[in-house]
Formats: structure tokens, C-alpha cells, sequence
């Protein structure tokens, strides 16, 4: 009996996974930041941060570029991408991102997102 119940409760997890909302591996441009409590992606051309839950590689550039523990680089990333929800601290983050692969990482200027959206 407790074999069948067992049985009953798992037989949904493959249709609740069908339906789960699946990340997509995207390549990304945008201001990378570390503050207390933050660790964001302000992807150019999107409103507002997404949180990154997995900063992978991108670490080893941003620790040569960024003196001390606080800061912000410009990168393009290949990343996870969520679809949207409530990510982060306190939930205030409407994605997350998991990096994978760093193309590009430097210091910050105010005009990246503008020469990149000129660019494009």
C-alpha cells in the first residue's frame, strides 16, 4: 500500500516539469553589479536589473577590474535566462540570469548601452 501511494504522489512530477517554465541559453549586454545584498545584470535595452543567480566565469574579470568588494563592469555574457517571476533579495527582481560564458568584460562607461543600441 505505501508503495502505491508513493507511486500516486510522484506520477504528476513529469507533467508539473512539462509545464515549468524552461530557461533559454541567450547572449546578453549590460552593466554587471555587486553591492550588498545585490548581485544584478542591467541588460541594456530591458527595464530594470535581473538578478543573477549563478555568476560563473564572469567573477575572474570583474575581481581584476573592481578594486574592493563593490562595484560595476560592462559585460556580454551567455546566460540562463528565467522566464519572469519574483528572483533575489526579497524577490525584487523580475528574471534571473545563470552566466555561462563571458565574451566581453570591462570597466564601465555611462555611454555602453548607447553605443551598443547605436551599434545595432
Amino acid at each position: 500500500m505505501r508503495l502505491r501511494t508513493l507511486f500516486a504522489a510522484l506520477l504528476p512530477l513529469p507533467l508539473i516539469a512539462a509545464v515549468a517554465p524552461r530557461s533559454e541559453l541567450v547572449t546578453l549586454s549590460g552593466y554587471y553589479t555587486v553591492k550588498w545584498e545585490e548581485q544584478s545584470l542591467r541588460v541594456c535595452g530591458e527595464r530594470g536589473p535581473w538578478w543573477v543567480s549563478n555568476p560563473g566565469p564572469v567573477l575572474e574579470p570583474y575581481r581584476e577590474l573592481v578594486e574592493g568588494e563593490y562595484g560595476t563592469i560592462y559585460v556580454t555574457v551567455r546566460a540562463d535566462v528565467t522566464g519572469p517571476g519574483m528572483f533575489g533579495h526579497m524577490g525584487m527582481y523580475r528574471r534571473a540570469v545563470a552566466i555561462r560564458e563571458v565574451v566581453e568584460a570591462r570597466a564601465a562607461t555611462r555611454d555602453d548601452c548607447r553605443a551598443r543600441n547605436e551599434a545595432d
